[in-house]
């Protein structure tokens, strides 16, 4: 082999070796968005119990994110994850995350039926210490900052005293 054949196999190998280099890379961040992807859809189907399961999630929701559980029976509830923050009165926390139950617009004189309660008591203790696998996490916000920031929202503040 001469000379010139020599370096244009030797540049044509480096070229692989950067071009394989670069091609990784890009597998590889590839791959850990889809794993962060994976991770949140793997909540999609999760069995909440009483009939339960997590139906959606649904990040950007006003600094926090929106949780669908759809019952066997036809009914939905919905589920705003914020931020934790001392003193939030959420149903469930993850030391990390609070969950309130959104309450449709209900003015909440009505006792929350214990099946729909203990839903988002599973899903809190599903999520602990996976917290940072929700979509839009980075971008929680505390319950109280949320309502400062968009009230009115929704309505997924704390009534005082439920019946």
């Amino acid at each position: 082999m001469s000379a010139k054949q020599n370096n244009s196999t030797v540049l044509n190998r480096r070229s692989f070796m950067v071009a394989s280099a670069a091609g990784a890379a890009v597998a590889a961040s590839a791959g850990s968005a889809l794993a962060a992807s994976s991770k949140a859809n793997k909540l999609l189907g999760t069995n909440l119990g009483s009939g339960w399961a997590v139906s959606n999630t649904e990040a950007g929701f006003a600094g926090a994110v929106r949780i669908t559980a759809a019952h066997e029976a036809g009914s939905e509830i919905f589920v705003l994850v914020c931020k934790q923050e001392a003193g939030s009165k959420a149903l469930a926390t993850t030391g990390k995350v609070d969950l309130f139950l959104l309450n449709d617009g209900k003015e909440g004189g009505v006792l929350t039926p214990d099946s729909d309660v203990k839903a988002v008591e599973t899903l809190a203790s599903l999520l602990k210490g996976n917290e940072s696998a929700l979509p839009g996490y980075a971008n929680l916000m505390g319950q109280s900052e949320r309502l400062r920031n968009f009230d009115p929202i929704d309505h997924a503040e704390p009534i005082e005293g439920r019946i």
